[in-house]
């Protein structure tokens, strides 16, 4: 099965963020064929999540919450993408700010 590389699945999501009135932008550009994506959820200054694209079991990629059911500091997840980005430099990390908490990977597209 043909895999979409990262960089246009990065493309793609914050292309869809932007319709949907959702901020993101791209903190760091990875490996553009297959590098690690990390997304960062501002809900507020002070509270954010931490989310990890990784391989499940069936194969698929599946969106974890690496922080927890509950939203941390925004300084716990700074010190965690410090952590993630030192063990692979060639991870992308994007920053979302939304109050709802969507990850703009997961959002559902408009099919207006």
């Amino acid at each position: 099965m043909t895999r979409l590389t990262t960089s246009i699945l990065v493309s793609s999501a914050l292309r869809q963020a932007q319709a949907k009135g959702i901020f993101a932008a791209v903190l760091r550009q990875g490996d553009e064929q297959a590098g690690t994506i990390f997304v960062e959820v501002e809900i507020d200054p002070a509270q954010s999540s931490l989310y990890g694209r990784q391989v499940s079991f069936d194969g698929d990629y599946e969106w974890v919450c690496l922080t927890g059911e509950v939203p941390v500091s925004s300084a716990d997840v700074a010190e965690r993408l410090h952590k993630e980005s030192a063990r692979d430099p060639d991870c992308w990390i994007i920053c979302v700010q939304d109050s709802k908490g969507r990850n703009i990977f997961t959002v559902e597209p408009d099919l207006d």
